[in-house]
């Protein structure tokens, strides 16, 4: 026989067990002492199959990283460079 698993009928608890030899005794929970009567065979294969691979997967494969934003400094005299503009714009109608 192979191994079962033993659910407790009053508190729910489930055990795996490997029982030996011709001999059955009856089997209690070791949580709540409650006798267990139903026994299932644990299942031999997965269920699912496995998934097979169709292609493999390239080597030099990588995920690209984001590139930062490149910081663009103002120029140090950009408002004086537009205040000298209107000022000279204000001069012309003097």
């Amino acid at each position: 026989m192979g191994p079962k698993i033993a659910t407790c009928c009053y508190c729910g608890t489930r055990a795996a067990l490997k029982l030996k030899g011709d001999v059955q005794h009856e089997l209690a929970c070791g949580s709540c002492g409650a006798p267990l009567h139903e026994i299932k065979q644990m299942p031999l294969t997965s269920r699912r199959p496995e998934k097979k691979q169709h292609y493999e997967t390239p080597v030099s494969f990588r995920k690209q990283m984001k590139s930062k934003k490149k910081y663009k400094k103002k120029k140090k005299g950009f408002l004086s460079e537009i205040f000298d503009d209107l000022d000279d714009i204000f001069e012309i109608f003097d």
